[in-house]
């Protein structure tokens, strides 16, 4: 066998290899893939740069990742979602900065339940800056002709009729325009939690300073949790 045709041949075998690898390291767990992922991904950098943005003392509530098609994606509409230790993700992705927003994202979620406490009873209160916050979009709703008769929204937990409502009568573009400065991001707007979360993938993966300026007591209560551990 020539030169070039043994390293090709090399080459080819490590992509398989790593197309039919199943099993990967991470943290103190690990994370599993159930359906195959597109070509262009990179699961050993996707988990590698998490690992290394996420401090372990933020990760430890994850025991496992879980990546392929699940039926709660569909039923829900979702792309991903936290659940007993475990953070499932779907195996369509478009890149890796897509796949690792996913899991950070949920990874926040982790971070609720380990320290639901300290997040949202212990001063500052978030819960309170949120609620500001969506009062104010109410009113600016007002202003752009948007009614939001029979809808609550000093109400902070999440509402499938409430989330309907902003994507579907409100509407992304718009409610992109009036989050901007305001919330984290758009989807922060849905409830306390995804308030959290949103703020959580913005420190870690966004412009800190925006987050700082926009939500100064959700950037505080990160620091903090950082600080403790």
């Amino acid at each position: 066998m020539e030169k070039n045709n043994l390293i090709n041949f090399v080459l080819e075998s490590v992509q398989r290899n790593k197309k039919s690898q199943k099993e990967y390291s991470f943290g103190l767990g690990y994370a599993f893939v159930k359906d195959p992922l597109p070509d262009n991904i990179d699961l050993n950098y996707v988990l590698e740069t998490i690992e290394e943005i996420i401090p372990l003392e933020m990760r430890h509530g994850v025991e496992s990742i879980m990546i392929g098609d699940f039926e709660e994606f569909q039923e829900r509409n979702i792309n991903a979602f936290f659940k007993d230790g475990a953070v499932y993700v779907t195996n369509s992705q478009t890149d890796n900065s897509d796949m690792i927003d996913d899991i950070v994202h949920e990874i926040a979620h982790s971070v609720e339940n380990v320290y639901g406490y300290e997040i949202y009873a212990v001063e500052p209160n978030i819960t309170q800056e949120f609620r500001n916050k969506r009062l104010q979009l109410e009113k600016l709703l007002l202003q752009q002709g948007v009614g939001t008769q029979g809808f609550d929204f000093s109400d902070v937990e999440y509402s499938p009729e409430f989330d309907d409502y902003l994507y579907k009568t409100v509407g992304y573009p718009l409610l992109q325009t009036l989050s901007l400065g305001r919330f984290p991001d758009a989807y922060g707007v849905t409830s306390i939690r995804e308030y959290f979360a949103s703020g959580f993938e913005a420190y870690f993966l966004g412009n800190r300073e925006y987050l700082k300026k926009v939500s100064p007591i959700l950037y505080r209560k990160i620091k903090e949790l950082l600080a403790n551990d």
